[in-house]
């Protein structure tokens, strides 16, 4: 066959592929479903009440023809970006392909659907909760790194300067928690390797290929399980304590309910209820 042939059946296999298999393999959550994320959440990672994990991964590209700069990222090449939230299966739950490379992870999230879904409460998250054995009431919340914005709805790290005790162990909480969207970007990249390198393609493709492979990795986690992860808690230390600090953080003041969220989030982690053994080394 012909490269233009080739071309157009690729190109519209991996159109259908994600347009055939979204609803089945990665559904708009329901109310019940965020409540079976939480579960899952709290079972496998010791976090209440969070219903996702939230990162950026850069897809490498060829640069796009008179695009000038809008693609060239921080690690020093062009990409798109794949925005992903992912549950504690190491599934995603949302996606957002082809931001520019050069765009931060936190301007991405709110130029995003996905969030103006979220600050018009039309995802049909669960109504703030008690944390399970206690009677403190807190929403239900994503895990995030720096170079997110903290919200009522989004927790991220304490800055690294000047860390109490309880401020670092909330830290290495949310990181065995927001772990899952590492792993996930890093079981797509080995089942997929057209993302280990640059796609040599027109942007516009690039996403196609990106969505697709997002929702055939969903379709086999479903079908085999063994495929998730465990992942163990001297690992999880070593990466809280070993976190790269090349990422752009986001400065965005946050508002004071934020902050009054995220501190009943760290006195329930230093709790004699909500401690773990290990989390003091």
């Amino acid at each position: 066959m012909g490269f233009a042939t080739v071309r157009t059946i690729v190109t519209d296999t991996v159109i259908v592929i994600w347009d055939r298999l979204q609803a089945a393999e990665m559904p708009i959550p329901d109310h019940d479903k965020w409540t079976s994320i939480a579960d899952k959440f709290f079972a496998r990672c010791d976090f209440p009440l969070c219903i996702g994990a939230l990162d950026g991964k850069h897809v490498k590209i060829k640069a796009p023809p008179n695009s000038g700069s809008k693609y060239f990222n921080y690690k020093g090449h062009h990409s798109v970006v794949l925005m992903a939230i992912a549950d504690a299966d190491c599934k995603f739950i949302v996606i957002n392909v082809g931001a520019y490379g050069s765009n931060s992870d936190g301007g991405i999230l709110q130029d995003s659907a996905f969030y103006k879904l979220l600050n018009s409460n039309n995802l049909n998250i669960p109504n703030p909760t008690f944390i399970p054995g206690t009677n403190t009431t807190v929403p239900f919340v994503f895990v995030a790194d720096e170079a997110f914005p903290l919200s009522p709805n989004m927790m991220r790290p304490f800055p690294r300067r000047e860390l109490t005790d309880e401020k670092r162990i909330f830290n290495y909480r949310l990181s065995r928690a927001r772990r899952q969207v590492e792993c996930a970007f890093g079981i797509l990249s080995s089942m997929w390797r057209i993302l280990l390198g640059t796609i040599e393609v027109h942007d516009t493709f690039a996403c196609h290929i990106v969505k697709a492979v997002c929702v055939l990795h969903n379709m086999i986690l479903n079908k085999e399980e063994e495929r998730i992860p465990f992942i163990s808690n001297d690992e999880l230390a070593v990466e809280a304590r070993t976190r790269n600090n090349d990422l752009p953080a986001c400065n965005r003041r946050p508002g004071n309910e934020a902050i009054i969220i995220r501190d009943k989030f760290m006195s329930y982690f230093v709790s004699p209820l909500g401690s773990l053994p290990w989390q003091n080394n």
